[in-house]
């Protein structure tokens, strides 16, 4: 409350404090840190404003209160400010006026009675009604600080004296020059300032820009508002017909265009903006990820994105907030323009994509509330606007560079007309029926090589052969690389360590030799867990370690007498002199477990096995048949399970949310073992049921990552067991997959997971930098 009005040089007493606090709230200090805060403010006269200001001098004299009506208080501030402009554009200002009548009640839902005032661009106008509602007390007003804005409180036309010293905090944007002009013209009031950034995020629109003109030195606007394709002005610069503009909408060319390139570096740019301001955004940054697109366009966050800083710039200066506010409040952003993310872009961020390019809403027919526009339309609209203008008169930095010259040179000879997108997509469909005939060679012209066999297998030397398409994030150097899964696993971890990167070890023991250890499963995996085959050892794993399952059958007893952990029967090959010995290395195993869930960035998973065995008495699953290595089999308590699709579908969604439960950063990658199954219990064939194993599978994951964000497959399986590669990544036992066979496995995981520092664009950042301070409402059409 007032103690976050803090200055760095002492200017009044601690008896002033003290007394202030006696005249004006009719009571003390309520500790020797209030004291000293309040001993920071410049003078008397600021601690009196200061002391007055609060809620608690407010409600001392509750009962003499008068009764106003806020529409008259709302409109009475809304005609002063407005007195103080001249002829021109009117700032957007947003108000909140506490109701005087209602002010009793408010005491027992409204964390706090600030006043509080907030310079930014359109995204600050969003934030205010959010910590509005959030609050419920507040007195919030935004200013969009445009340059018409800037200009009028240079120059005392817009005198935001009263709003600036009667406020308790000042939220101020890194957009403009505002923070400079307070300083200047409010120096005892700069204290109160709190930074946050601008949110621009560019990765989900790699193709959007914004166009200036030399002539009327503003920036071109139509029915996407300011919104422009670079694409499309190269093309339009270029001469190339709306036609063969259409065409360059493919992945070959976003890929030369650099457009898979922009996430590295527009993360880092939000990362570094939030903590210039002291507002740590990694956390939210994964949240936000994790829900798919989370940008209508490269400067205009979603509700909830708003909605989470708003709570954090509040939760900063331990200003309680009310749980799911938000939910009641408009999405103001929505009303403008927003930019599709194209299904090329979208397959490679693992989430879905189009091209209708949604209008501003003031914009739209009043028969139709959402207006938007298909490729080739917008296409055409983009045309008729560049018309208007000289071809010298257009200015747009990311035209500068060297991808974006002779545009023309990525038209596909004989296609003048389609452009290469994916099968499924309505827009290529519409084209067709319009053309009234089919494009030449139909729609695989244009595909990527990689999705033809003669060009992907066929022509590659077998050991060149990459099925590697995408990753959904890359590994740096520095994070804990977690491993679990079958025996084939086990070449992940140790290749893991071989190239640098961090391979996350939880369980040692120092007092043993390295030959010792590797006998006794340390450094194998992650944990002593040895190997997990199957989807629900895996989610039992995690059940056991956090006690949320108690299995009643947890160890048997070997024929020499010595005991096994069911879970773990090859773990000491000595086996357990003791039970108190067992629960002993248990027990230090579910802490080691625990720390790996804790504390890993991302785990590599190996999926082994469908067939399992289960216990009758609670489900608990084992890794080997009871009777194999120690214990007996007894059908009455035991019995074999082959798990389906669902079923390992259904697993790993519980571990995942179970494992983001207590690391909320963690990400995931799957991969299926390539090696066959020893032994079927299924009475067929092994062969048949090694394949029908692997394909479900392969089934259930491919099902499984299509769900959820922060989960990759990597095809180590296609790998090894693909016949293009002749049978050659197998040992003479038709098991064991060769060296050659997991180095080239290594090879391609190391190729496309490695993190890379110089995949950030410099340029980009300038380009995200610049958008920064474009206030982009400040031309565009009122929407309401």
């Amino acid at each position: 409350m007032l103690n976050c009005l803090i200055r760095k040089n002492k200017s009044i007493s601690r008896e002033v404090v003290i007394k202030g606090f006696e005249q004006y709230l009719g009571r003390g200090p309520e500790s020797e840190d209030v004291i000293a805060a309040h001993m920071t403010i410049k003078s008397e006269r600021l601690l009196i404003k200061v002391l007055k200001s609060s809620a608690e001098y407010e409600l001392r004299d509750i009962d003499q209160v008068p009764v106003i009506d806020p529409l008259s208080i709302l409109n009475s501030i809304t005609t002063k400010i407005k007195n103080t402009f001249i002829k021109g554009k009117e700032p957007n200002i947003v108000y909140s006026i506490s109701e005087n009548r209602n002010r009793l009640s408010q005491v027992y839902y409204a964390s706090s009675n600030l006043k509080i005032i907030i310079f930014g661009n359109c995204q600050s106008l969003e934030i205010v009604k959010l910590m509005q509602a959030m609050t419920g007390g507040i007195n919030a007003v935004a200013i969009e600080t445009t340059r018409t804005v800037i200009d009028q409180i240079k120059s005392g036309e817009f005198k935001i004296a009263e709003l600036v010293t009667t406020s308790d905090l000042i939220f101020v944007q890194e957009v403009g020059e505002i923070i400079n002009l307070i300083e200047q013209q409010f120096p005892d009031d700069f204290h109160k300032i709190r930074r946050f950034p601008c949110f621009n995020f560019s990765a989900y629109h790699p193709d959007l820009v914004y166009v200036f003109s030399k002539k009327t030195k503003t920036f071109l606007s139509g029915l996407t508002g300011d919104y422009q394709s670079a694409i499309v002005l190269a093309s339009w610069l270029d001469g190339l017909s709306i036609e063969q503009t259409l065409s360059l909408f493919r992945d070959d060319v976003f890929e030369a265009l650099g457009y898979y390139r922009f996430w590295e570096t527009a993360e880092k740019s939000m990362i570094d903006a939030g903590n210039r301001c002291n507002l740590p955004l990694h956390d939210l940054f994964v949240k936000w990820t994790q829900q798919g697109c989370w940008m209508y366009s490269v400067n205009h966050p979603k509700k909830f994105v708003l909605a989470d800083v708003a709570r954090q710039l509040l939760a900063r200066e331990h200003i309680e907030t009310i749980l799911d506010a938000e939910d009641f409040v408009v999405d103001g952003l929505a009303k403008g323009p927003v930019w599709p993310v194209y299904p090329e872009v979208g397959q490679r961020l693992g989430i879905k994509g189009q091209y209708r390019f949604k209008s501003v809403e003031g914009l739209c027919p009043s028969n139709q509330p959402v207006l938007t526009l298909a490729l080739k339309e917008f296409i055409s609209e983009s045309y008729a606007l560049y018309g208007s203008y000289e071809k010298a008169d257009l200015m747009c930095e990311r035209l500068k560079s060297p991808a974006f010259q002779n545009i023309s040179r990525f038209l596909v000879k004989n296609s003048t007309s389609l452009p290469s997108l994916p099968l499924e997509s309505k827009e290529v469909q519409q084209l067709t029926v319009e053309k009234k005939i089919a494009p030449k060679g139909g729609p695989y012209v244009g595909l990527p090589d990689y999705q033809f066999w003669r060009r992907a297998l066929e022509k590659v030397a077998f050991e060149e052969v990459d099925p590697v398409v995408k990753t959904s994030f890359t590994l740096k150097r520095s994070d804990r690389v977690a491993t679990a899964g079958s025996c084939f696993a086990q070449h992940i971890s140790t290749s893991l360590s071989q190239h640098g990167f961090n391979y996350f070890v939880t369980e040692h023991n120092e007092l043993i030799t390295k030959d010792e250890a590797i006998r006794r499963h340390y450094g194998l995996f992650t944990a002593r867990y040895e190997n997990i085959y199957s989807s629900k050892q895996l989610v039992q794993l995690f059940e056991r370690a956090y006690g949320i399952f108690i299995p009643v059958d947890s160890y048997w007893q070997r024929i020499d007498g010595k005991w096994v952990d069911a879970f773990r029967p090859q773990l000491e090959p000595e086996g357990f002199a003791t039970l108190e010995a067992l629960e002993l290395s248990r027990f230090e195993h579910f802490k080691a477990v625990r720390e790996m869930f804790e504390g890993l960035d991302v785990m590599v998973f190996t999926l082994g096995l469908t067939e399992i065995w289960r216990s009758k008495l609670d489900g608990a699953v084992y890794p080997i048949a009871p009777g194999v290595v120690a214990g007996s089999f007894d059908e009455s308590k035991y019995e074999f399970i082959n798990l389906s699709v669902n079923d390992i579908i259904e697993d790993l969604q519980l571990f995942f949310k179970l494992l983001q439960g207590v690391n909320k950063h963690a990400k995931l990658i799957l991969t299926v073992s390539p090696v066959p199954l020893v032994a079927t219990y299924e009475n067929r064939h092994v062969l048949v049921s090694t394949i029908l194993s692997k394909s479900v599978l392969r089934t259930a994951v491919d099902q499984f990552i299509k769900q959820v964000s922060g989960v990759d497959y990597f095809p180590s399986y296609e790998i090894i067991t693909g016949h293009y590669n002749h049978g050659k990544y197998y040992e003479p036992d038709l098991r064991s997959v060769t060296k050659a066979g997991v180095q080239h496995v290594m090879r391609l995981f190391i190729s496309h997971y490695s993190h890379q520092e110089e995949g950030v664009d410099l340029n980009l950042m300038q380009e995200i930098k610049a958008v920064s301070n474009i206030i982009c409402d400040e031309e565009a059409i009122d929407n309401g």
